[in-house]
């Protein structure tokens, strides 16, 4: 089914913002959820009810409040998993019930990051190559151990990542040929992934040491941002986002975890990650990176927000420093960026990136909300 959008969106709408899951990011979802409700009824509607899901019960809970015509719409806050890969979209389009973000098509699309990957790659767009199995060690390998002056194989570091599951959740970085070996032999059926050819849980790429940067897209729709009151002078003339059309790509965001590398933990703890916020980066290369994330946007076909998350590969980056705008600026063709997946139900928690980076574009949390429920999605 295609999506449009539903006829009327109000201040009395009875508005269902759906949260928690099955995934591994429920406790993520019940904190972004909370954070929507909440906004809902300060911008004004207060028909704003909220339902955790965590069982088959609560799924007849929304098939009940649509026969008894208690639900205008559904404001989804199902990271992960069965939330957002397309799952609970299906099942809300089958009941006919509106809702937030993208459809099912590119909800499942972008949930799976071998598929987005491929059809990323197919329209020319950087992605990290997919290491197999055999490209790391034989079958002799699992059978001797490897002596620490022979455990020298050039292509690790590595990153072991599950094929669907958001937050990075799953995330590994595995150093040596001796750790990898060790983790195959720990748990039996990651080999077996690993040589999958369909049904393909976890993959591995090559471990990058670079800059880790997201930017967050949004509908631009300038009459509705004029009756929010947003200063549309201030966002045409920000350097650090891009106007494109019916999209707005907001200011980029630059992580550097405080750990070994940005993992779940880094994500969602405070303290454990530096912001930089907009990030300072080479000229041309933050527009490199707007267009890249519009096109990765359009090319999924998403809709209503939208996260792209990226990796700033350096080149001699032991020449290069990273801190420093001027050396960066002389170097502007060491530095590509790759598109590492796309995020179509953001995080919304106190801590997400994408409500900071539309604050910084000077679009407050009551706007964001107003722009959220007016992208809706209808079957």
């Amino acid at each position: 089914m295609l999506a449009t959008k539903p006829n009327i969106i109000s201040k009395t709408s009875k508005i269902l913002v759906l949260d928690e899951g099955f995934s591994a990011e429920k406790e993520v979802a019940i904190r972004s959820g909370r954070n929507v409700a909440n906004s809902l009824v300060s911008a004004g509607y207060k028909n704003t009810d909220t339902l955790h899901l965590s069982s088959r019960e609560d799924l007849k809970k929304i098939v009940e409040l649509k026969v008894a015509n208690k639900i205008d719409l559904a404001v989804l806050m199902t990271h992960g998993r069965f939330g957002e890969d397309g799952c609970i979209q299906g099942f809300l389009e089958l009941l006919e019930i509106p809702y937030t973000g993208s459809n099912v098509k590119a909800s499942a699309n972008c949930m799976n990051k071998l598929t987005t990957k491929a059809l990323l790659k197919a329209n020319n767009l950087d992605v990290f190559p997919n290491l197999k199995l055999e490209d790391l060690l034989n079958e002799k390998d699992l059978q001797k151990t490897v002596p620490a002056e022979q455990n020298k194989n050039n292509k690790f570091p590595i990153i072991l990542k599950a094929t669907a599951e958001g937050s990075s959740v799953g995330v590994e970085k595995i150093n040596s040929l001796a750790e990898f070996k060790k983790k195959l032999l720990s748990e039996p059926h990651l080999e077996a992934e690993l040589k999958a050819t369909t049904h393909i849980k976890t993959f591995i790429e090559p471990y990058t040491q670079g800059i880790e940067v997201t930017t967050s897209i949004l509908p631009y729709d300038e009459e509705l941002y004029k009756q929010l009151g947003l200063n549309l002078e201030g966002l045409k003339n920000n350097p650090n986002l891009l106007i494109d059309s019916d999209l707005i790509s907001l200011p980029i965001l630059k992580l550097t975890p405080k750990k070994e590398f940005y993992d779940y933990e880094a994500k969602y703890t405070a303290g454990l990650t530096e912001f930089e916020l907009p990030a300072v980066l080479p000229e041309g290369l933050t527009e490199k990176i707007h267009r890249a994330a519009l096109k990765a946007y359009r090319t999924l076909e998403c809709s209503g927000f939208a996260r792209v998350d990226f990796i700033i590969e350096v080149k001699n980056s032991s020449e290069a420093m990273l801190d420093s705008t001027e050396k960066i600026k002389n170097e502007i063709t060491h530095y590509n960026p790759y598109i590492l997946e796309l995020n179509t139900l953001p995080g919304m928690t106190d801590t997400s990136d994408l409500p900071a980076q539309a604050k910084s574009a000077g679009i407050d949390s009551q706007s964001l909300i107003e722009i959220l429920i007016n992208s809706t999605l209808d079957s």
